[in-house]
């Protein structure tokens, strides 16, 4: 049932990238509701698999059935509440081309690591700082994501309003200002999570391995995101910097933090200590 329902909120997905990818060609207030909806529709449907998922196993997140493919599903879902939330407050369907696209392009690699990941050690399959790492991490990522999405149009927006010739997608972008605001505060708060699941995963891992910080290429690609986002903020508020060089920063802090699930899919292990 579980299976059927995350199968139901791809199509969704798909669906409403579909609307947001032609609202960018064709800017009809019906595309951006029904892409709205659609996501909405989904991220339901997809929480909703979750549940079903927890109940049949019976004991919450914290069992052996949890799997680093998870992850990623809970990552693509966590990301599209986010993007709702974004929207509602600053309405921005021109983001939703971003997010929904992106959502079932992590759902892909859901099901492909999912199909290979070996169970969580027993060790560490009901502790509470596993659920704490696993929610902080899904949390600091799409946070994350969406401030990706954010950077990415602000440098676009001011590739546009600096060429001679700005093309139609300029009319569609919100002013460089919300862009720089908006990206920043969610950067903030995606560094938040991703501290506490950096935090989380050494305290998890040393009570599986006896390592607290397990030598990893995904551990390093979460060490060097977090360092560079921390130095973004810091930047920001000692320094002043603001719009391009802050983009920039927090775009190559996200290629950087993709390392770490790129480390996921190479290796396709269960969701430890050491998946952040």
């Amino acid at each position: 049932m579980a299976t059927i329902l995350v199968h139901i909120a791809l199509v969704a997905y798909a669906a409403a990238a579909a609307a947001f990818l032609t609202w960018l060609v064709r800017p009809q207030t019906r595309l951006a509701r029904a892409g709205r909806a659609l996501l909405a529709i989904g991220v339901v449907v997809h929480f909703a698999a979750f549940g079903v998922s927890l109940g049949v196993a019976g004991a919450g997140l914290g069992v052996p059935a949890w799997k680093g493919g998870q992850l990623f599903s809970l990552l693509a879902a966590v990301t599209v509440a986010g993007y709702l939330v974004l929207d509602f407050r600053y309405e921005l369907p021109v983001a939703g081309a971003f997010v929904a696209p992106f959502t079932v392009a992590v759902m892909v690699p859901a099901h492909l690591v999912e199909s290979n990941a070996r169970a969580i050690a027993p060790e560490v399959s009901h502790s509470i700082l596993l659920f704490i790492h696993v929610g902080a991490a899904a949390l600091g990522t799409a946070v994350l994501a969406l401030a990706f999405g954010l950077a990415i149009l602000y440098l676009a927006s001011e590739r546009q309003m600096k060429s001679k010739r700005p093309g139609r997608l300029f009319a569609r972008l919100p002013s460089l200002d919300l862009l720089d605001r908006a990206g920043y505060r969610l950067a903030v708060w995606g560094f938040v999570f991703l501290s506490l699941a950096i935090a989380t995963g050494s305290l998890v891992s040393r009570e599986a391995t006896g390592l607290t910080f397990p030598i990893a290429p995904k551990q390093g690609f979460a060490v060097l995101a977090w360092a560079l986002f921390a130095s973004m903020i810091q930047a920001r508020l000692v320094a002043g910097w603001r719009g391009r060089r802050v983009a920039m920063l927090v775009v190559a802090g996200f290629v950087l933090l993709i390392g770490t699930y790129a480390g996921l899919l190479s290796a396709a292990p269960a969701l430890s200590g050491s998946a952040t």
